[in-house]
């Protein structure tokens, strides 16, 4: 395929997402907390963000509230999500929500790519391609559109798609909903997921 064949495989296959910023216009939709020494010593988490459920992108409507997305300190990895009827009274920096359109990863485009694509995975015959010239092309644009690399004044994403972490799980969360992913304070990057199960996840990630 043509870099410009996998570009348009890619478009079709975005999800909504939304850059959360501290300025903009429209209703506030997450609050950010900053690190809270005395609380993570009592209880051993870190509370990050609180989100206006009805403006993550894909979420059930089932899903209703405001989720407030916490890590475990102490063990470094996973966390929770509490759920509220409405602000909690949590101090924080209030968080506008930015459109923004970004390619998924390769990832999802061999994965959920169209008939060609699958046809050109298996005349390849191996789906990394690392001297592919229009994948290669393909990653260089993505990095240019996905919020960890560009902005620094983005606190955090809604939605969208999620990217490929040394851990090699991107695709035990493909049919998940991405609620949340933090950018600000990384390390660690968390991932606030809805799972398909209905269960939430939190996931803590570090390069």
């Amino acid at each position: 395929m043509t870099f410009e064949e996998l570009i348009a495989e890619g478009r079709k296959l975005e999800r909504p997402c939304l850059l959360l910023r501290p300025h903009g216009e429209g209703p506030v939709v997450a609050v950010w907390h900053e690190r809270n020494r005395d609380e993570i010593a009592s209880t051993g988490h870190r509370a990050w963000l609180t989100v206006d459920a009805r403006h993550v992108p894909g979420l059930s409507a089932s899903t209703a509230g405001y989720p407030t997305i916490f890590t475990d300190q102490k063990r470094c990895q996973g966390g929770r999500v509490e759920q509220s009827a409405s602000w909690p009274k949590r101090a924080g920096t209030p968080l506008y929500a930015h459109a923004a359109s970004v390619l998924p990863p390769i990832d999802a485009v061999f994965a959920r790519g169209s008939q060609a694509v699958a046809d050109w995975l298996a005349s390849h015959g191996n789906e990394n391609f690392p001297g592919a010239t229009a994948v290669e092309k393909y990653e260089d644009l993505w990095m240019k559109e996905f919020p960890l690399y560009t902005s620094d004044d983005i606190y955090a994403v809604l939605g969208g798609w999620h990217m490929a972490w040394p851990e090699g799980d991107w695709h035990d969360f493909i049919d998940g909903q991405l609620m949340v992913f933090t950018l600000r304070d990384s390390e660690p990057w968390v991932e606030a997921w809805h799972m398909a199960s209905g269960e939430f996840r939190v996931v803590q990630r570090i390069t």
